[in-house]
């Protein structure tokens, strides 16, 4: 058993996962390191960001300096509104809920692929009117697929897809919507800014089929078991896209496999009149909290 209280080597892995213990062997496929707890665990060697030596302690609550529990932040590939070109750890589910409402899982399949899939129980429940909760809580199911691609330890590029089926509801329905989205992360998954650049197709509409966005994400952590979030969307078109903006502020509280994000969201609106266009050039902004779970399933 590892002695809790002595200098101890942290094998720090890309995304972000910290596994302190004592290296035990390494082949051309694998790395074996024994845990604090005996177990051994292993990991390929293209995952290895580098080893760190730190004073430890405690058990497997999470990496502690100076006797003080820190996580990682392990939801790297998750912002409040978009997501980053980080990509889920492979091998590992990912549960999400936004608003007590939105539910998301995701599911990393290779270490550049992921799938995934929102439920969300409650659409239609608010005023048909208030299009800035429709557009914050999404349809009632969607279907993801992220491909990323990373160019050394400081510059990662994805493209994430989103395809929302043909779906009614008890005031109106929702068409087929399909959602691509270039990304370009750069930094660590501790902390890093995402730009992107978007298209939203409506492929059951001839007139007003495309709408262009672009995004800008930053993820920062900035004490042991704290990262600051910030997501924005700002449509190109927003006559088009019934918004000006999305806005997000949050934090998020690191634990050793699971988070918790607190913040607020902003829906910047243009003032509409008839066929989509502005008779005042002011706008409306609406805010409203926001509150989300993260999990993550699987060993390790």
């Amino acid at each position: 058993m590892v002695n809790p209280s002595a200098s101890q080597t942290v094998f720090v892995l890309k995304d972000g996962t910290q596994l302190p213990g004592t290296f035990v062997r390494r082949n051309e496929t694998m790395i074996t390191v024994r845990k604090q707890n005996g177990q051994l665990t292993y990991f390929e060697p293209e995952l290895l960001l580098r080893v760190d030596t730190l004073r430890a302690g405690g058990d497997e609550t999470g990496l502690t300096t100076l006797g003080k529990p820190a996580y990682a932040n392990r939801f790297s590939p998750f912002l409040p509104i978009t997501t980053t070109a980080f990509n889920p750890e492979k091998g590992k589910g990912y549960y999400r809920n936004a608003l007590f409402l939105l539910n998301e899982f995701h599911y990393g399949v290779t270490q550049n692929w992921s799938v995934g899939a929102s439920v969300n129980p409650f659409f239609n429940v608010f005023e048909r009117d208030n299009i800035a909760r429709e557009t914050v809580l999404n349809a009632t199911y969607r279907f993801f697929s992220k491909l990323t691609f990373p160019i050394g330890n400081q510059f990662r590029f994805g493209v994430n897809v989103t395809y929302q089926p043909r779906q009614k509801g008890t005031l109106f329905s929702m068409p087929q919507q399909i959602l691509l989205h270039g990304l370009f992360s750069l930094g660590s998954t501790e902390r890093h800014v995402t730009l992107g650049y978007g298209m939203r197709l409506l492929p059951d509409y001839t007139v007003y089929s495309k709408t262009p966005f672009i995004s800008a994400g930053v993820m920062h952590k900035i004490s042991r078991n704290l990262t600051v979030l910030s997501d924005n969307v700002f449509y190109l078109n927003p006559y088009q896209s019934n918004a000006s903006a999305n806005l997000s502020l949050a934090l998020r509280f690191d634990r050793r496999r699971h988070a918790f994000d607190l913040g607020a969201l902003s829906v910047i609106q243009p003032r509409l009149a008839y066929y989509g266009l502005s008779t005042d050039p002011g706008t409306y902004s609406y805010f409203y909290p926001y509150i989300a779970y993260n999990l993550l399933i699987g060993r390790n």
